[in-house]
């Protein structure tokens, strides 16, 4: 049995800065029948991550703060997506020793009873059911961690629980803009330093899309540039000189009402459709800020098109979900240009961290891999 537990928490009512974050450490209690010891060995904290704990505070996504829910009312926390060992188990059919990979508690580990198992079929890896009480029918993939298989290097293992998910959410958006728009030629993208920005921004160019074009801050231009996956970006204050010649589609990440407005009135009627997807970067002090869908607009809700995807001619008699797993590898051969990954191994260094990424100061070019788990590594975030 683990000597200790380090978990991190966020306290209700401190908003999500990091004067909210709290540091908890604990006994890992023993285990119940049916139940697993997880070991966190990394995971990935993002963006995205952050999105995940605005998103619990909405009425859409409130389960997002009951994947691993804190037994404290004054206290919860929602997920991000890692790799885990299991230490101990009192289920018949999960042995010691299975890797998993899934949505993960930033901690050091974790029990967690064991719904089920399902068996995996031709290629697709076996899963291990985790039970996660008031999560809904229709987020019942974050209970379902995948068995991994030997053999993943560790270096890859970093940029698949950094990119893995961004990069499908990234090809299901470009798959609903193919089914909903048709041939549209013309694409613009807020957040557009944001990974997801990025890889959606990499799908589009994949299908040929003759305009795909960038929206960000002064200070992340160069960057957006530099990896060639825009035909063209610009600043949020250069919005007049986006060009209106073209039926486009508005792919908003940021969710700030008063840029929705500029580019409707810039583009006019030849504004199309506008996809509401973020917030991809937490803009805390943005106005009019969005994250539930309004009318005249669509909110990309990835639950509903897993489901949908499978009736579409589109998707279904298109290889789609081959060119999914194909893909995916030249997307992370294509981000190691001009990405780097980031270790942190505490929780001061996961605060610094945290708060680079919440006042918006991280650079667009690093990805943060964490573990809690002494082992005499240096938390790169200090590093020069």
């Amino acid at each position: 049995m683990a000597s200790e537990d380090l978990a991190v928490l966020w306290a209700k009512g401190k908003g999500l800065s990091a004067k909210s974050l709290i540091c908890q450490k604990q006994k890992v209690r023993e285990l119940d029948q049916g139940e697993v010891l997880l070991r966190v060995d990394k995971f990935a904290f993002s963006h995205m991550a952050l999105g995940y704990l605005m998103k619990g505070f909405t009425r859409t996504f409130g389960a997002y703060h009951n994947f691993y829910r804190c037994p404290e009312e004054n206290l919860y926390r929602s997920a991000c997506w890692g790799f885990a060992t299991v230490m101990e188990s009192t289920h018949p059919k999960v042995a010691v020793g299975t890797r998993l990979y899934g949505i993960m508690p930033p901690a050091r580990f974790q029990v967690q009873s064991v719904g089920g198992i399902i068996p995996g079929k031709k290629d697709e890896p076996s899963l291990v059911e985790l039970t996660m009480e008031e999560v809904p029918f229709n987020l019942r993939r974050f209970q379902e961690m995948e068995v991994v298989s030997d053999g993943l290097e560790p270096h890859l293992e970093d940029w698949i629980i950094s990119t893995k998910e961004i990069y499908t959410m990234a090809y299901y958006m470009d798959e609903q803009l193919l089914v909903d728009t048709g041939m549209i030629n013309c694409v613009v993208i807020s957040c557009a330093s944001a990974k997801t920005a990025l890889a959606l921004a990499f799908c589009l160019r994949m299908r040929d899309m003759r305009y795909v074009f960038g929206l960000t801050s002064k200070e992340h231009l160069d960057f957006c540039r530099s990896t060639d996956l825009y035909h063209e970006v610009f600043s949020y204050e250069d919005v007049a000189s986006l060009p209106n010649n073209h039926t486009v589609v508005y792919m908003d990440f940021k969710c700030d009402g008063e840029l929705r407005q500029q580019i409707t009135l810039r583009m006019g009627t030849n504004l199309m459709y506008n996809m509401v997807i973020g917030p991809a970067v937490f803009q805390k002090k943005a106005k009019d800020q969005l994250f539930e869908k309004r009318a005249r607009e669509v909110l990309f809700d990835e639950s509903s098109w897993r489901e949908r995807r499978r009736m579409v001619a589109e998707v279904t008699k298109t290889g789609r979900n081959e060119k999914l797993k194909y893909s995916y590898q030249s997307f992370i051969e294509r981000m190691k240009k001009f990405i780097t990954v980031k270790h942190i191994s505490s929780f001061d260094g996961f605060v610094a961290m945290y708060t680079s990424l919440y006042s918006n100061a991280a650079s667009p070019a690093d990805l943060h891999v964490c573990s809690f788990h002494e082992d005499g590594a240096v938390d790169e975030i200090w590093k020069d």
